[in-house]
């Protein structure tokens, strides 16, 4: 599914289809236990399992690039959406409703609990959508933050 950031003429070429939301609902419904299974497991140092390449079928290396990977999918998130609401919050007051959300979800990114993290970051996003929907000059998440601005959520 990809979504062009340029000024298309028709709102088809802008607008995911009814399809691809389905689609993202259904993968994000499927992350959260993912997420949950991910965290709850141990890290245990194994060798590598003797395969055709030393980092094929290795569930101890799966399971570190798994973690890696939500755990930088949720540390942009949080940034993007920190970014966001330094932006607009001021502007429309209603976003000051998802402050907390995220506020929650970088204590949680800092306790290492990812899930919970990342499952607060959508109920921010439906948030913004919600009120994205009764106010249209509302700008969309992805409209994050001009060069030079930072966001009040440090992660690091």
């Amino acid at each position: 599914m990809s979504f062009s950031d340029s000024a298309a003429p028709s709102a088809a070429k802008t607008q995911p289809s009814a399809q691809d939301t389905q689609k993202l609902i259904a993968l994000l419904n499927t992350m959260m236990p993912l997420l949950l299974r991910i965290q709850s497991q141990p890290f245990e140092q194994h060798s590598p399992i003797a395969s055709p390449g030393p980092f094929l079928e290795n569930p101890v290396l799966d399971q570190q690039a798994a973690a890696n990977l939500v755990e930088d999918m949720t540390a942009d998130l949080l940034r993007s959406l920190s970014a966001y609401l330094d932006n607009y919050a001021e502007q429309h007051p209603a976003l000051n409703n998802c402050v907390g959300l995220i506020t929650q979800a970088a204590d949680c990114f800092a306790l290492r609990d990812y899930a919970q993290s990342f499952g607060l970051i959508w109920q921010a996003y439906r948030l913004i959508t919600a009120l994205r929907a009764s106010n249209p000059h509302l700008p969309p998440p992805r409209a994050v933050a001009q060069p030079g601005q930072s966001p009040a959520t440090q992660l690091h």
